[in-house]
């Protein structure tokens, strides 16, 4: 199955193991010696930086996500990780 679209996103202020268990509840599984997890029909990976708030004192850590997936799967994932992303692990 060929992975036809990615779809980027950055987030702030959630840690890497939160972001892992997302993925995983959506079905993907690590991919052994890489900061990427893909599932049947899907892969996300990521970078990670540190990014200053406005003023400079304080600083969090930016993951860019990037998702590919098929041209039907990738804006319904995408929403999904949002959804949980959203909430904080609250």
């Amino acid at each position: 199955m060929s992975l036809e679209n990615t779809v980027g996103i950055s987030l702030r202020g959630l840690p890497e193991w939160l972001i892992r268990q997302y993925l995983e509840e959506l079905g993907a599984a690590p991919v052994e010696g890489s900061d990427e997890m893909a599932a049947e029909s899907w892969s996300a990976s990521w970078t990670s930086r540190e990014a200053a708030l406005p003023g400079g004192t304080l600083r969090l850590t930016q993951f860019d996500i990037e998702f590919s997936a098929t041209t039907e799967t990738v804006d319904q994932l995408v929403e999904d990780f949002m959804k949980k992303a959203q909430r904080g692990g609250g």
